[in-house]
C-alpha cells in the first residue's frame, strides 16, 4: 500500500454500512458529516485520510489500532472510545480483529446549525470548545455511554432495513446527538476525571503489554501526555509510579506461573517481561520477600495441604 498523501483529501473508509456511509444530512443533522457501523464484522485496513470534522470512534468489542502522521500509534480495545481531531492524518493500522463491533460519527461542531436542529448555536460553540484540544487517546466508555453505543448499533441496523421510516430516522438522530453530548462531557470533564482517565489508560496498556519491553516515554505518548505529567498523575491516582506498578504486575503474573506450572525461571522471566532471570529474581525478592524458587515450594506445599 502506498503511503503517498494526495493534496486533495476525500473520505474513503472501508468500514461502511453495506456499500455506503450514512450522511448526517439524510437524518436532518447537517452538523454530522457521516456515521457508520461495522455490522458485518469485516473491517479492512484503511488508507491514509483526513476528515474536515472530528471523528468519534466507538469500539464495543474486539480490538484495532490506528497510526498517525504525527504521534505514536494507538491501540483501541473493546469498551473504549477515541476522538480523532479534525484534519489529523490517520489510518487504520491493521484489519479489525474478529469479532468486533465498531461504529463512528464524523461531525463538525463549527457547522452552522440548521433551523430546528437538535443543537442551538450556543450548544455548537460549547461542542467546539469541548472537542477543540483533544488528542487521539483511548478512553474507557462509561456504562451510560456503552448502553448508548449498543442502542446506536441496533438503530443503524433498523435504519438500514427501513431508511424511509420516520421512527427509525428520529431514533437514530436522537441517539447520535446523545452520544456526541456524552462524549463531549467526558472529553471536557473536570481535572480529576481527566487524571483518572490518564491513569486508567496507562494501566490498561501495561496490563496488555507487560510481557514486552515498555519504555516510559512510549507509555506517555500512548496516553497523550508528557512523561513528567504521567508520573505525577499516576502517583496521585494509584500511590505508585508507573514503573512500580508494572514491576508489581509482572511479579504477580510470575507468581501465578511459578505456582501453576513447571516452567523454568528463565522461561517465566521472559514470559513476564524481564530481560534476564537474575534481574527477575532480584525484583521478585524485592516485592515478595522471597526468591522465586522459595515461592514455588511454598505455594505447592500449601496446595497439597
Amino acid at each position: 500500500m502506498s503511503d503517498h498523501i494526495p493534496e486533495k483529501w476525500t473520505y474513503e473508509a472501508s468500514i461502511k454500512m453495506g456499500d455506503r456511509l450514512i450522511s448526517g444530512a439524510a437524518l436532518g443533522m447537517p452538523i454530522v458529516d457521516y456515521l457508520y457501523a461495522n455490522l458485518t464484522f469485516c473491517a479492512k485496513r484503511m488508507s491514509w485520510h483526513i476528515h474536515e470534522g472530528h471523528e468519534i470512534l466507538l469500539l464495543l468489542h474486539g480490538a484495532t489500532s490506528y497510526e498517525f502522521r504525527e504521534g505514536a500509534p494507538v491501540e483501541l480495545m473493546g469498551g473504549q472510545f477515541m476522538i480523532v481531531p479534525a484534519r489529523l492524518v490517520h489510518r487504520g493500522r491493521q484489519d479489525v480483529r474478529m469479532p468486533s463491533a465498531l461504529s463512528g460519527i464524523i461531525f463538525d461542531p463549527g457547522h452552522p446549525p440548521a433551523r430546528n436542529s437538535l443543537f442551538t448555536r450556543k450548544e455548537t460553540r460549547w461542542l467546539a470548545g469541548q472537542f477543540g484540544n483533544q488528542s487521539p487517546t483511548p478512553l474507557p466508555m462509561s456504562p451510560r455511554l456503552r448502553r448508548m453505543v449498543q442502542s446506536f448499533q441496533a438503530a443503524i441496523r433498523d435504519y438500514a432495513a427501513a431508511p424511509a421510516a420516520c421512527g427509525e430516522v428520529a431514533a437514530l438522530r436522537l441517539l447520535m446527538a446523545s452520544i456526541i453530548v456524552e462524549v463531549a462531557r467526558h472529553a471536557g470533564g473536570d481535572r480529576h476525571q481527566r487524571m483518572t482517565q490518564t491513569a486508567a489508560v496507562a494501566t490498561a496498556h501495561m496490563e496488555r503489554h507487560f510481557s514486552q519491553p515498555i519504555e516510559m516515554n512510549d507509555l506517555a505518548e500512548q496516553v497523550g501526555c508528557s512523561r513528567a505529567r504521567l508520573f505525577a498523575v499516576f502517583k496521585r491516582e494509584t500511590g505508585m509510579t508507573p514503573n512500580d506498578w508494572l514491576q508489581r504486575h509482572r511479579v504477580q503474573k510470575a507468581g501465578e506461573l511459578l505456582a501453576q506450572t513447571q516452567r523454568t525461571l528463565e522461561d517465566i522471566a521472559a514470559a513476564v517481561g524481564f530481560s534476564s532471570s537474575q534481574y527477575f529474581c532480584n525484583v521478585f525478592r524485592k516485592y515478595t520477600g522471597m526468591t522465586p524458587g522459595a515461592h514455588r515450594v511454598t505455594e505447592k506445599r500449601e496446595h497439597r495441604s
